[in-house]
């Protein structure tokens, strides 16, 4: 009878066990699939940097203004400053950058490029 109530103490010790590595396991993957303010910046330098390596004349590109919308979802402005014809262009497009909570994949989206000219 001993034997029967220590082996069924061990089953249930194992079983609680289980559930709390599983636990802690999960805790910490969930916790680490959020949009910190460090990554949503590097994306988004990215992306400028991706916008001014095509843009003829470009001479700066900076980020301003972006914000965490949720736990996984910056919104920002890129702007790309470039030299045409001897007239300075400011380029702007919002980018929206967003962290997949499951695999931790960063995509992002940019809206229409809209030129204004500087001085």
């Amino acid at each position: 009878m001993k034997q029967r109530a220590g082996g069924t103490r061990r089953r249930v010790a194992m079983i609680v066990a289980a559930v709390a590595l599983f636990g802690v396991v999960f805790a910490s993957v969930a916790g680490a699939n959020n949009l910190d303010r460090r990554t949503a910046t590097n994306a988004a330098k990215f992306v400028a940097k991706k916008d001014c390596r095509n843009t003829s004349g470009c001479q700066d590109f900076f980020v301003r203004g972006l914000h965490r919308v949720t736990r996984h979802k910056a919104v920002g402005k890129i702007h790309v400053i470039s030299v045409k014809n001897g007239q300075t262009f400011d380029c702007t497009r919002q980018v929206v950058i967003k962290l997949d909570h499951f695999t931790g994949d960063i995509t992002y989206a940019v809206s229409n490029r809209r030129c204004n000219v500087v001085g």
